[in-house]
């Protein structure tokens, strides 16, 4: 079996990732080139959705309707959830779900190495906690939305955020973490795994 995962993986690839971007495909961990590896008539089809939600998301930065908070706020929330739902528009839930896990498991092995992601930051578990939270929401959203447009999709994301239904982390108004009672965090804590940051509501995400 494995021989012809091989052999479809290899016949697949030029087709696929290398017309969106071999380069990118190296980049990724080894939880998502698993992923990638498995899934081999999914693979493209996941690069150009990966894409278009980082798009979607650069968009909404510039957007007046959520608070433009990349890191643990409602655009955060926003590209998680959008990126499931699109993913889940097009495959079967639990390998939209995979690749969310694989995703995550990643940044676990990015804090291992001291890693930082894309965004400049380290990961650390409630961040990966809130991401599992609204994968799930997305790809339900995904689910029960299967023939809507990526546009009608972007709208019921972004009225669910602004209605409390995904999760962000708490910040104090000059945007710095803080825990559940509202005090910022210790600056030894800060690049630990289990830090203690809050998880609350997308339509509150600033502390008292």
């Amino acid at each position: 079996m494995i021989f012809v995962y091989i052999i479809i993986f290899l016949v697949l690839l030029p087709a696929g990732l290398l017309a969106g971007g071999l380069q990118d495909f190296f980049h990724l961990s080894k939880y998502e080139k698993w992923w990638v590896f498995t899934h081999p008539f999914l693979a493209h089809k996941a690069f150009v959705i990966t894409k278009e939600a980082k798009f979607e998301t650069e968009k909404m930065v510039q957007d007046s309707t959520l608070d433009h908070d990349r890191f643990g706020g409602q655009i955060d929330a926003f590209r998680h959830c959008y990126w499931m739902a699109r993913l889940a528009q097009i495959m079967k839930v639990k390998k939209a779900l995979q690749l969310g896990k694989a995703h995550e498991k990643a940044n676990y092995l990015s804090f291992r190495k001291n890693k930082f992601d894309e965004e400049g930051i380290l990961p650390d578990s409630i961040s990966g906690a809130m991401d599992l939270f609204n994968n799930n929401v997305g790809v339900a959203i995904g689910c029960n939305f299967r023939g809507n447009t990526k546009e009608e999709i972007k709208k019921i994301i972004i009225k669910g955020i602004v209605e409390g239904k995904m999760i962000v982390i708490l910040k104090n108004e000059s945007g710095k973490y803080v825990d559940c009672s509202g005090n910022p965090i210790p600056v030894e804590q800060k690049n630990r795994w289990g830090i203690p940051k809050c998880l609350v509501r997308s339509n509150q995400s600033h502390s008292p």
